[in-house]
């Protein structure tokens, strides 16, 4: 399957089974959120993410059949954050034991300051999705956060023995 058939099908799920927030209204209620929760709660923003991860990996799965090779798995993910504008990659390399990220444009990230990282849902959603597409368990953890001031958001995800 061909690049353009994944973004187009893509789009089309976020259209049909999506909706439109505000970035600024959603940075809101995130800082909020984060805020309340402190960051010693990291598995309440990860678990959540993998569940949502894993639903739409199974919705990728129904668009566009059974088994998807590593390629494919990964344009899958880029296409979902992207066209829901969740964030853009820069770099994603990805075997089938590990998984190298860097972001930028984060909706949970930009425009937030904060000493540790804030894209705790991004990564957990990649790792959920992992998980379906892939199987096993996999642990994602962020390293560098745009909160954080850096420049991108880089994520390391690892396959679970």
């Amino acid at each position: 399957m061909d690049k353009e058939t994944i973004r187009s099908k893509t789009k089309q799920y976020i259209e049909e089974s999506g909706f439109v927030l505000p970035k600024d209204v959603f940075r809101d209620f995130f800082s909020n959120l984060i805020k309340l929760a402190g960051f010693g709660l990291g598995g309440m923003f990860i678990l959540p993410g993998k569940k949502a991860g894993k639903k739409a990996a199974e919705n990728f799965k129904q668009i566009l059949g059974g088994n998807l090779d590593l390629n494919i798995v990964k344009e899958c993910i880029m296409a979902y954050f992207e066209e829901s504008r969740q964030c853009n990659f820069e770099e994603f390399d990805l075997s089938e034991d590990r998984a190298f990220i860097r972001v930028s444009h984060s909706v949970f990230a930009e425009g937030l300051k904060s000493r540790k990282p804030t894209c705790l849902p991004l990564g957990g959603t990649i790792a959920g999705m992992l998980e379906e597409f892939l199987g096993s368990s996999w642990q994602p953890k962020e390293k560098e956060c745009i909160a954080q001031g850096k420049d991108f958001c880089v994520f390391e995800i690892k396959k679970g023995k």
